[in-house]
């Protein structure tokens, strides 16, 4: 079967799931990306994965790409989500893709759901493997002018950093905290939080100490108030009491 082909059976399996509820999440503001939208589960979704998985064992992992695009590519919010399960699901091929092919598959999704659906399935050996080219990439995102790519920046760091000791990663990602935390937008100011509580388990001590230099900071600009920063003080306030709870 050709990329289209296999594309096309995949759309016709989402299409055969799609619910009509008057009332769906296609209006709920994680699922909201603008995106054609069939109401089709997550679960759902993640079966059809597996299933089409197991049907093409043999796939290459050039041609398994090539589908995952294309549905990165589609019209609908399912087809670009389950490109990201299935891509979950299949480590030579995430072993295969590098930052400038992730860069082009960010350039199509919109939203959390969208964004994390891609950003929180690679694991710490993967970034940590090719290191250098990670953190480039994740410099990179967090300095769009796209606030999904910025978002992204942080939520790829969520899944190494959760089950990882690596200091290397926890550097990085205080790094990126460190260009964004200033940022009003709840897309940028809830993944901060998710990042820095993804970082207790391994790095608590990091975590707090980095809190309190952030805390001591901002009391000092307090002092000496102007009506420029005010805003920003106060962003930055509101960031260090949501992330109150990683210093217990």
């Amino acid at each position: 079967m050709s990329t289209l082909e296999h594309h096309r059976a995949l759309l016709a399996s989402l299409k055969a799931h799609r619910r009509n509820r008057v009332h769906s999440q296609a209006n709920d503001s994680y699922v909201g990306s603008g995106h054609l939208y069939y109401d089709v589960s997550v679960p759902v979704r993640r079966t059809l994965a597996k299933k089409w998985l197991k049907e093409h064992k043999g796939i290459t992992d050039a041609e398994f790409l090539a589908v995952v695009g294309s549905l990165f590519c589609g019209k609908s919010h399912e087809e670009k989500t389950l490109a990201s399960i299935l891509l979950s699901h299949h480590p030579s091929g995430r072993r295969a893709v590098g930052p400038k092919q992730l860069s082009a598959w960010l350039d199509q999704l919109v939203g959390w759901a969208e964004i994390d659906s891609l950003c929180t399935i690679f694991i710490a050996e993967e970034v940590l493997a090719n290191r250098r080219e990670w953190e480039r990439f994740i410099a990179a995102l967090a300095r769009h002018k796209n606030i999904n790519k910025r978002r992204a920046a942080l939520v790829f760091l969520t899944g190494p950093l959760r089950r990882s000791e690596d200091k290397r990663l926890a550097e990085l990602g205080f790094r990126t905290i460190e260009v964004l935390k200033s940022e009003r937008a709840i897309i940028i100011t809830k993944a901060v939080s998710w990042l820095l509580r993804s970082m207790v388990t391994h790095h608590r001590r990091a975590v707090a100490a980095y809190i309190r230099h952030a805390e001591m900071a901002v009391r000092h600009r307090l002092r000496y108030p102007n009506v420029a920063s005010d805003r920003r003080i106060w962003d930055h306030l509101y960031w260090l009491r949501r992330s109150a709870p990683l210093r217990n």
